[in-house]
Order: C-alpha cells, then sequence, then structure tokens
C-alpha cells in the first residue's frame, strides 16, 4: 500500500557537505580519482545523511544535494534527476524520498518559446521521478521574488504571465499516484501590499501543486498571505532558521504555528526549516542535526505522531 503521508516534519533538501567528500571532489578534479571513486564517496555520504534524518525523525529523506558539486546548475535531460539522484537514494532508503528540480528560467533575450521548450523537459524530469519513486518532488522558483518587487521588474526580460506559464507548463499533466506530493518553494514577501497580495494569490491559485514551501524565519514576518492559500493546498512554514546555530524556542514555535492555524486549517500545514543547509556558513554538521530534530519534535508536538 502506498503511503499517504503529509510530511509534517520537512525540510527544504540541501545538507552541509561532508569535509570527506569536500575533499574527494578536489581530489576528482586535480585528477587523483576517477568519477567511479567520486561516485563512491557520495555514496557514503548519502548514506550517512539518510540514516540522519531517519534517526531523527524527518518524515522524508533527501540525498542532502552531494550529487551535486558546489550548488552547480543541474543539465536537465528529462531524466537526469531520476538517473543520477532518485534511483540511488530509493536504493537507499526504504522512507519516503524527495528530490529538488530547478524551475525553468528564460536566459537573457531568449525567445519565449524556446523557454517553454526548457519547462517541457522539467515537467519530463518530474514525470521521470515520479517513476523512479519518488513520493515528494519540490520544484524551486526562486524568480518569484522578482514577480513580488513594487516596481514590476521581471526576470530576465519575462513578464509575470509568462514566468508564472512556464512552471505550469513544467506541472501540468504529470501522470503521478495519488501519494506523489508536488511542492514549489519560494519566497513571499513580509506584510505584502495589496499589488504583492494579489500577485501571491495568483500564484497561490494557478499553480498545480499539492503544496507551498514558504520561507517565513524573519522578524516580523507576517502570515497574512495564508488566508489566499486554497482550502486543498497545504503550507509548509519555513520558520527554523538554516544560517543561525542558535536553536528556536520550542514554546516560541508552537505560539507560530498556533498563529498560522488562526489564518489556515492547522490540518493544512507543516513545518520545515527556511532554507536549505549549506557549508560555509556558521551552521555545523551537528546544528544541522539538531535543527533538524527541532523540526521534527515541534512537528510531533503539533500534530501528533502521524508523517
Amino acid at each position: 500500500m502506498a503511503n499517504e503521508y503529509t510530511y509534517r516534519a520537512d525540510h527544504i533538501g540541501t545538507l552541509i557537505t561532508p569535509a570527506a567528500l569536500s575533499d574527494a571532489r578536489q581530489r576528482h578534479a586535480r585528477g587523483e580519482i576517477d568519477l567511479s571513486q567520486l561516485r563512491e564517496a557520495e555514496n557514503i555520504a548519502i548514506k550517512s545523511a539518510t540514516d540522519m534524518q531517519r534517526s531523527i525523525g524527518i518524515a522524508v529523506t533527501t540525498d542532502g544535494g552531494f550529487r551535486r558539486a558546489n550548488g552547480a546548475a543541474v543539465e536537465l535531460d528529462g531524466g537526469t534527476l531520476a538517473k543520477i539522484e532518485a534511483a540511488p537514494l530509493r536504493a537507499l532508503s526504504r522512507r519516503p524520498i524527495k528530490v529538488a528540480v530547478p524551475a525553468a528560467r528564460p536566459a537573457a533575450n531568449e525567445p519565449f518559446d524556446r523557454t517553454l521548450v526548457r519547462a517541457a523537459v522539467v515537467r519530463q524530469e518530474i514525470q521521470a521521478l515520479v517513476g523512479a519513486g519518488v513520493d515528494y518532488i519540490q520544484l524551486d522558483a526562486p524568480g518569484y521574488a522578482d514577480l513580488f518587487d513594487e516596481e514590476g521588474a521581471a526576470p530576465q526580460g519575462s513578464g509575470p504571465d509568462e514566468l508564472l506559464q512556464l512552471d505550469i507548463t513544467a506541472l501540468s499533466k504529470i501522470d503521478r499516484p495519488s501519494h506523489v506530493r508536488i511542492a514549489v518553494h519560494f519566497v513571499c514577501p513580509n506584510k505584502a501590499s495589496p499589488r504583492q497580495s494579489e500577485t501571491a494569490k495568483r500564484l497561490f491559485q494557478a499553480l498545480p501543486v499539492d503544496r507551498f514551501v514558504l520561507p517565513m524565519d524573519g522578524p516580523g514576518e507576517d502570515f497574512g498571505l495564508l488566508r489566499l492559500v486554497p482550502k486543498d493546498k497545504l503550507v509548509v512554514l519555513g520558520l527554523v532558521g538554516a544560517t543561525n546555530p542558535a536553536l528556536e524556542d520550542i514554546d516560541a514555535l508552537m505560539t507560530r504555528i498556533d498563529h498560522a492555524a488562526k489564518l489556515i486549517d492547522g490540518d493544512n500545514l507543516a513545518l520545515s526549516p527556511a532554507t536549505g543547509f549549506v557549508a560555509g556558513g556558521e551552521v555545523s554538521e551537528s546544528d544541522q542535526a539538531r535543527k533538524l530534530e527541532l523540526v521534527a519534535e515541534v512537528a510531533t508536538r503539533w500534530w501528533g505522531f502521524a508523517m
């Protein structure tokens, strides 16, 4: 029987690259080890990451982004992520697995028709991930920040309607089992203006997804936009900071979820860190584990033990 989990304890996907894997990448770049040896180093790091997520109680497992060297762009061909990331992760974990997909974005001076072709490739990539047994697919859409620009700026010369159409193209007509979840991850503004609220409403209503993953860890974060989310959609509240090692107060997090639940049904909420974890900041691997453990504990306290 397929899972029908809600993934109350979620996370964006990326984890801090272990030192041993970073060293292996450098050695591969210098020609000291071959690709098979690098892949073995990645496998060891991913196995450790999946064990950590399982032991902490995170509801869905990722490979930490360890197949993607130093945040490099992923070259999609309609099946890359299914072959390189999903299949090995599925073999390592019996738990639900999650893979993040980069959104299609226009290049400078590129005809919109050409960008629509790229969006169709993203859709093929998502379909291939479903076929590879991925339970939860997250489309990363950082370009939406420009849609909320009060000056009306649009990324790479593409208008807001066109930008939204790219992701609708990528996310539409996906043949998937009922348990497979699809989310869009993007940043909403604090204390949105009427114009920004209208933009958020359009995004929430038009995108054919199950979940919205929204960073909300900023000071004075306003949850007002949650009123605009359709009743059949779920919001993942990114309340736990991923760049500051200090742990948030459990009671304060519970209170913030209580507040959000006054604007949207609490059954349509989940919790995550605000962003992915990346190397080079103040947060260590042990801090990362404590942050994820905090997410799992708060999720259990607020929603109970159901995943």
